[in-house]
């Protein structure tokens, strides 16, 4: 993929994809909020830090930033 411009395709692609990613964010927010075991806190706790990381590079690929 051309870091310059993204297609259409592209662009539909990945606002899709960052809607999914926060509607997984929403839902471990709400997973979390009800969990009183902390081991399954804290695996929450990951999966939750890994989506955040993936949102950002969707977003930041949307924005145009250069990937690293």
């Amino acid at each position: 993929m051309d870091n310059d411009v993204l297609s259409r395709e592209d662009i539909t692609r990945l606002r899709r994809r960052e809607a999914e990613i926060i509607e997984r964010l929403d839902r471990l927010k709400r997973t979390m909020s009800e969990t009183k075991a902390i081991d399954t806190l804290a695996f929450k706790s990951k999966l939750f830090k890994e989506a955040q990381d993936e949102l950002r590079r969707v977003q930041d690929r949307l924005a145009g930033v250069p990937v690293e």
